[in-house]
């Protein structure tokens, strides 16, 4: 189904690949990895945080960024540093209509299977494509599909990054239903502090090549945004929700 390649989160100790399992167990594993690490925003704020993954692609993003606009949202990209080189042009655009932009590393790597020092170099690279593109620093990181690792954990604390990750993910509903039951079931997940998942990235280069057609995201994305307000939430980045700096 169209946009429908589902979201993995997962922890992993060195010595086991994750596997997929009930969301809120995935939470408990992944804070026993990363205590640091971010799912849900406690607050009684009826404020949601809609993020984005795998972008920027000129085959969705613009499209997505029309789609905020009529409806007025405001969402934290997680942005591949490859890609963002590649497409300066949209990386403006998403700044322009007011969003965040955060760290989804230079190459969308599988994290739990590098050493520190891999680990260190994706995501500084990340940060050294955003300086030369002028986007505002941040402490916001998002490894690749979720997936950590105690190294991840230890690099990205070293590195003033805290990683965030979601409690609810449009994709992995796409990938077994429609367009209009998908979005339900993504608002139907969404609270106070709630982190939405969705993905305007789908074509990647380099060393580890993607190609997944998000259409499917697109179509469900006006519906998942009344829903989510039918249930009485507003919209707000991340660091509108909880303030993120790097420090030093």
């Amino acid at each position: 189904m169209a946009g429908g390649a589902a979201c993995l989160l997962a922890a992993t100790s060195p010595f086991v690949r994750p596997v997929r399992s009930d969301p809120d167990d995935q939470v408990v594993k992944l804070k026993a990895i990363d205590p640091r690490a971010v799912s849900s925003v406690p607050t009684s704020a009826p404020l949601v945080a809609l993020t984005f993954d795998d972008g920027p692609d000129p085959a969705y993003t613009p499209r997505v960024l029309e789609i905020l606009a009529q409806h007025q949202v405001r969402a934290t990209f997680f942005m591949i540093g490859r890609s963002a080189a590649r497409h300066p042009e949209l990386v403006a655009a998403v700044l322009t209509a007011g969003h965040t932009i955060a760290n989804h590393t230079q190459d969308h790597l599988w994290l739990d299977r590098l050493d520190a020092a891999d680990v260190q170099s994706q995501v500084e690279e990340c940060r050294q494509t955003f300086d030369r593109l002028d986007v505002p620093a941040n402490a916001l990181f998002r490894p690749p599909r979720g997936l950590t690792s105690p190294t991840v954990a230890s690099v990205t604390a070293t590195l003033h990054e805290r990683s965030y990750f979601w409690g609810t993910c449009l994709e992995a509903n796409l990938s077994h239903h429609d367009v209009d039951t998908s979005a339900a079931l993504c608002a139907e997940r969404t609270h106070p502090g709630a982190i939405v998942l969705a993905h305007d990235g789908g074509h990647l280069e380099g060393p580890n090549p993607q190609s997944i057609d998000r259409s499917g995201t697109v179509a469900a994305l006006p519906a998942l945004i009344s829903l989510i307000r039918a249930r009485g939430l507003e919209f707000a980045t991340l660091p509108t929700m909880l303030p993120a700096r790097r420090a030093g």
